[in-house]
């Protein structure tokens, strides 16, 4: 037993990421609940919401609207694993209780295809942040994705609105409150996540990914059109999305 507990530690030292849980993309959460719930209760969808996304994040928060819920929605919390946790509100917020819903047909943006933009577009006004938040609602009928770019002291240095349906930009990148990027320490002498990434973009974790940034710019990890049902329905999905 001091054996495996000496060993456990050695592993947690030398290799942190190896015990950091798994992140998970949107349409990954979703079809968790779906397996659960059955694809049918994807069309309730009200709101979905992750935070230190990096690109991606650990863990989802799943709002969905249900009649048989006391409060009238339904909750859940899912990672790579699976659905982790699940309640009912005694009482929800009244702007989600009358919010439209989401059926999941109408979802062709994942959150992995909205990262890449968000990317390439804070790439090209060279603002460098550190992780992302993101929430999936419904404006005007239409699903939205609204990103907040943040720093490594969580203050937002920007944010943008994305539809969710064709992947156009609905609000434009704009910058937020936090500091603006500085050469006043080399890039060399700050460890990676600490420091901006020249020319603007995320910046690389060492222990959550091997490369320095996301080139958003020529990977867009091919989420982007991507539909929901093809993850359901087993079609491929990395086919590039056409564009006028």
């Amino acid at each position: 037993m001091r054996i495996l507990t000496r060993s456990l530690l050695i592993l947690a030292v030398a290799a942190p990421g190896v015990l950091q849980a798994a992140p998970v993309g949107a349409y990954e959460a979703l079809i968790s609940v779906g397996r659960q719930k059955g694809n049918a209760y994807l069309d309730s969808l009200v709101e979905m919401r992750a935070v230190e996304g990096a690109p991606q994040p650990e863990v989802w928060t799943v709002l969905f609207r249900d009649a048989a819920a006391r409060g009238g929605m339904r909750e859940f919390v899912v990672t790579a694993k699976g659905i982790a946790s699940e309640r009912t509100p005694l009482r929800a917020d009244d702007a989600l209780l009358v919010a439209p819903t989401i059926p999941h047909a109408q979802l062709k943006l994942d959150s992995k295809g909205a990262f890449a933009e968000a990317n390439k577009l804070a790439t090209q006004a060279k603002l460098g942040f550190d992780s992302v938040s993101y929430r999936l609602h419904s404006a005007n009928g239409a699903p939205v994705w609204t990103l907040r770019l943040l720093d490594t002291g969580r203050r937002e240095v920007g944010s943008l609105a994305l539809s969710a349906q064709t992947s156009a930009v609905i609000s434009p990148l704009a910058k937020g409150s936090g500091p603006a990027p500085t050469a006043a320490a080399s890039a060399d002498d700050r460890p990676i996540g600490e420091r901006w990434t020249e020319g603007g973009g995320l910046v690389g974790h060492m222990t959550r990914w091997s490369e320095r940034t996301w080139d958003a710019t020529t990977n867009t990890a091919g989420n982007v059109g991507r539909s929901v049902e093809t993850f359901f329905v087993g079609k491929p999905t990395n086919a590039p999305v056409k564009r006028d």
